[in-house]
């Protein structure tokens, strides 16, 4: 098989494996400890992250906590050390959160080491650099927001100076592969990726024709091949992206 066949052969799979992870079971079990539910059920409100509520994996006090404008802490780690984030960049951030709290896709994606947090989930670069737009006048001290805190009884403060995101990131796939540390992956369509929105129920390219096979040169990294064929391999349950969500330190990934 071609090389660019081999990768819609992958993103084919890998849809389909999203689209009747229900069936499997994949998607009725929720990452384990950390405030997530032992099994995914149905919640009525869920303020921001009102997506997952058909079949949650956070109970509405969880995303009351992330709902909560302006958002100055979740779960007991606080997001504006360096000041309000701004509605867009906060935004973003609830988007994120929720994801990884709420979402019973997320538990696809454990991390082998850290069994309560997520390790390399493909989220789409234009999600990427559209997060990095909407924060990228915003303030940050910590690049990676699992590890660069300095924690006290006051729980998580600043080990170095505030400066914008855009001084601190270079650009959307800097953000998204470092500020929550290995849990993600800038993967560039067609490779299957996640937006954090609806349409993740169908992962191919909108407007992709299976007759036509993708350019394999078009992949998560400049040249490289999907990061999906790794994912695949692994049965769909050990590429986990997401933070960890670490005992006593209350860092929400």
């Amino acid at each position: 098989m071609s090389g660019g066949g081999s990768v819609w052969a992958l993103a084919i799979g890998w849809a389909l494996a999203v689209l009747c992870g229900g069936a499997g079971g994949l998607d009725s079990r929720c990452l384990a400890g950390g405030k997530h539910k032992a099994v995914p059920s149905p919640e009525g409100q869920l303020g921001v992250c009102q997506l997952y509520a058909a079949n949650a994996c956070c109970s509405p006090k969880v995303a009351q906590e992330i709902s909560s404008a302006p958002l100055t802490k979740v779960n007991n780690s606080y997001w504006n050390r360096c000041g309000s984030l701004s509605p867009r960049c906060e935004n973003y951030l609830q988007r994120v959160e929720c994801f990884y709290r709420c979402s019973p896709s997320a538990a696809r994606w454990p991390h082998p080491q850290r069994p309560t947090a997520i390790l390399e989930v493909p989220l789409c670069l234009n999600f990427c650099e559209a997060w990095y737009e909407a924060c990228k006048d915003d303030l940050t001290c910590a690049r990676n927001w699992v590890s660069d805190w300095q924690w006290g009884p006051q729980g998580n403060n600043c080990s170095q100076d505030c400066v914008p995101y855009s001084q601190m990131y270079w650009d959307g796939r800097e953000l998204c592969e470092n500020i929550w540390g290995d849990s993600f992956i800038a993967t560039q369509e067609p490779c299957p990726c996640l937006s954090l929105t609806g349409s993740d129920a169908d992962p191919l390219p909108e407007d992709g024709d299976s007759s036509e096979e993708p350019d394999s040169t078009k992949a998560g990294s400049p040249g490289g091949p999907c990061p999906a064929s790794s994912l695949l391999r692994r049965g769909l349950q050990k590429r986990s992206v997401f933070m960890e969500d670490m005992e006593g330190s209350g860092s929400g990934f």
